[in-house]
């Protein structure tokens, strides 16, 4: 136990591919962003972490807004690529009574985290 604690750096891999993405979402007034819709975000492939940076906006009589910090890990897939199919995914969302997302924004260019 105590070579293991030693050289515990050695049996641990960081990952490599970890971006950040600011996100600009356009959403139906009545969507649930911080329960369904989270848990829809998290579920696209290569999400890791998803969290809002300020609270949502109200936009229009049927709509809001909202920024979002989106973590990923991409592995073997170009960034534009991954850019694309994240926003892809967004748009497709819904959450369990019908909300939905209108319209998917990037703030600013993905960054590469260490």
């Amino acid at each position: 136990m105590r070579k293991l604690l030693k050289e515990w750096k050695n049996y641990l891999n960081e990952v490599e591919g970890n971006w950040e993405y600011r996100i600009m979402l356009r959403l139906d007034n009545d969507a649930s962003l911080y329960g369904d819709l989270f848990e829809k975000i998290r579920a696209i492939p290569g999400v890791t972490i998803v969290k809002t940076e300020e609270k949502q906006q109200k936009i229009s009589g049927t709509q809001k807004g909202a920024v979002v910090n989106v973590k990923v890990v991409v592995k073997g897939t170009p960034i534009p690529d991954y850019t694309l199919f994240l926003k892809r995914e967004l748009d497709k969302l819904a959450d369990d009574k019908g909300g939905r997302i209108l319209g998917v924004k990037l703030v600013s260019s993905p960054k590469k985290l260490k």
